[in-house]
């Protein structure tokens, strides 16, 4: 199992960066930010201020429904304080046994009006202590009793129309009811109740309890208690319990809103909002939050028992989640501004990776281009300024490289036109060389016939005869030493006919020079060299010393002169030109046997110089040890 987890993972992560592998740096840096960074910033940002708004729905609900039953509760509690004075009525036995007299009677005599003069001064005695009630009545099935003071005047309202009041939801209600008080919504302009006979409009503003009247006793129905209070009696003291700072709340009644009983402009009042009634309608109690007549609300109602009203408390969502709104836009900005700039910072350190990396690459185009010319300067610290430090390295080795193959192809060219030229020289000596051998033969045996024997021309002639022989045989390029010593010692012999003071050579080897081969030309250029450059006209005891030794498996050959050597400004030139080679100059010099040894054997092997002023000068020669057979 977790073999194949590894495998498949392995698959993914390389379909990816094969993926990847197809844009370049700095788009892969930008998806690289955007997954690793822009995203989950965002979201961990909305996610916070999801749960903190949801946080506050909450607290906000929890709130604002405590708030709305503490309303209730206040509301539930002035009633029973009406409800208290109803009850006063209620208990009077005098006051109900009048009614009970008066509903058995079947007129309007002296006892009828003395019994509703006493009931009528009961109710002003009751409704006085409350100041907030406008009217205290009682309706019989037969009659209707009002408030008097005490000097027979009415007091209170009236009700027009009797019986269509006997058979609305005022007065079956408390029937219904059996003695418990009702409550209604009356704040409108009513169609049943008015402060007087002669009154256009019926009375506003008012809430109204109605209440069944009974014997004690009997349990025989008597009336219903009417009682009609303004509706400040419960806005004005409830003002203090359903204070909150971004909301209103209302008493609602049936036909609408009946009062605010607190008042914040910036909330939403239900006269804005006509789809209310659809969310009151839904139960007794509950909240509501969402759009609402295209305001974002939270509402919270409850309905108070016994009552067709309903206590409802509205905020504005969006004042209210202000605060939460500021904090999210301070997030997203702060979230945009720090995305601005890891784009900023991002960018840089792209075009900090890419740019060198283009400049590299197209060094390395121009670089195959320019005949391996480099135009790259690193700079930095980075892999890539390493990168390119590698590569002006590997590009100054390789042109280093080409340039030694180069000089050395042009060296063995050179070498090649000059040992050519020489074969050519040597061909065109050639020619007719018996006749050469033979005229000189015949010189030579003049200059005996005139000496009378051999002379000193006779010698002379004798040995340039086989210098020449020596010189112009060209059926191979490598000899044995002892052929090139034999040379040497030619020359030396010829050169010194020319020399009042002879020039004397001395050969020590310490291996058999008969036995090594050496390539052709190779001591008689230093000879020639020596003669040249190393002895004045007039030097004395001139001597040349040929030493030989083995190293290893490497032949190691020394030519010294006590000549007048060299300073050291000459030697470093000297020296210079072995080490550069060149192409050979007129003649067969230094340079040309040290190329010659190096390309023949390696760049390990030639010539090498050491000279002093007026001590003479010393050439090694190095090349592998190789016998003949």
């Amino acid at each position: 199992m977790i073999k194949t987890l590894r495998n498949l993972f392995v698959r993914l992560s390389n379909a990816a960066i094969r993926l990847l592998r197809k844009i370049n740096i700095f788009q892969r840096l930008i998806v690289a930010f955007m997954l690793l960074v822009l995203v989950p910033t965002v979201f961990i940002t909305l996610f916070t201020y999801s749960k903190y708004v949801n946080e506050i729905e909450k607290n906000m609900e929890s709130f604002i429904s405590l708030l709305v039953q503490n309303v209730n509760v206040q509301i539930l509690d002035k009633f029973s304080s009406i409800e208290r004075l109803a009850v006063q009525f209620y208990a009077d036995s005098d006051a109900i046994n009048d009614l009970e007299n008066n509903a058995a009677m079947s007129g309007h005599n002296d006892e009828f009006v003395h019994n509703g003069t006493i009931i009528g001064r009961k109710l002003q005695e009751i409704a006085i202590h409350n100041e907030y009630i406008v009217n205290m009545q009682v309706v019989t099935p037969e009659d209707q009793y009002f408030m008097q003071d005490e000097y027979g005047y009415r007091r209170g309202g009236y009700i027009r129309n009797l019986d269509q009041f006997r058979t609305s939801e005022y007065y079956q209600a408390a029937i219904e009811q059996h003695g418990y008080p009702v409550w209604f919504d009356t704040s409108k302009t009513s169609d049943f109740f008015y402060k007087s006979q002669t009154a256009m409009f019926g009375m506003s503003d008012i809430m109204t309890m109605t209440q069944a009247i009974y014997n004690t006793e009997t349990r025989k129905f008597l009336g219903v208690l009417v009682i009609n209070l303004q509706i400040e009696y419960l806005t004005e003291s409830l003002r203090s319990y359903a204070f909150y700072g971004s909301g209103n709340t209302f008493l609602f009644g049936k036909d609408g809103v009946i009062m605010g009983i607190n008042s914040d402009l910036s909330a939403p009042y239900l006269s804005q909002l006509p789809s209310i009634n659809q969310v009151l309608e839904r139960g007794r109690e509950g909240s509501y939050s969402g759009r609402l007549d295209r305001t974002n609300v939270f509402l919270v109602y409850k309905q108070v028992p016994y009552t067709d009203l309903s206590v409802v408390h509205i905020v504005n969502k969006d004042k209210l989640l202000n605060n939460a709104y500021q904090i999210r836009n301070l997030c997203l900005t702060l979230v945009g501004v720090l995305i601005f700039v890891s784009l900023l910072v991002l960018y840089w350190t792209t075009i900090s990776i890419s740019k060198p990396l283009h400049k590299l690459m197209k060094s390395m185009r121009a670089f195959t281009k320019d005949r391996f010319t480099v135009n790259y300067s690193p700079s930095g610290r980075d892999e890539v300024t390493v990168l390119g430090e590698q590569f002006v390295e590997m590009a100054a080795n390789t042109k280093q490289l080409i340039d030694q193959i180069y000089i050395a192809e042009i060296k063995e060219k050179s070498l090649e036109l000059s040992k050519s030229l020489a074969e050519l020289n040597a061909l065109q000596m050639q020619i007719n060389p018996h006749f050469l051998y033979n005229t000189l033969d015949i010189i030579r045996w003049e200059a005996m016939y005139e000496a009378g024997g051999e002379s000193t021309v006779s010698r002379m002639i004798e040995d340039f005869c086989r210098l020449m022989r020596m010189t112009i045989k060209t059926d191979e390029d490598m000899v044995s030493v002892l052929s090139e010593l034999n040379h040497a010692e030619t020359y030396i012999g010829v050169m010194n006919f020319r020399h009042q003071d002879q020039i004397s050579i001395h050969v020590q080897m310490a291996f058999d020079p008969a036995a090594y081969r050496i390539p052709k030309f190779t001591l008689q250029p230093l000879m020639e060299n020596a003669i040249l450059h190393a002895f004045d006209e007039n030097i004395e005891k001139a001597a040349i010393r040929i030493t030989g030794s083995l190293h290893g498996t490497d032949l190691l050959i020394r030519v010294e002169d006590n000549g007048k050597g060299m300073n050291i400004a000459t030697l470093d030139n000297v020296r210079r030109t072995l080490v550069r080679g060149g192409p050979a100059k007129k003649g067969i010099a230094l340079d040309n046997v040290n190329q010659r040894l190096k390309l023949s054997f390696g760049e390990g092997y030639g010539l090498s110089i050491d000279s002093s002023p007026s001590e003479g000068t010393e050439i090694s020669i190095r090349i592998p040890g190789r016998t003949i057979g």
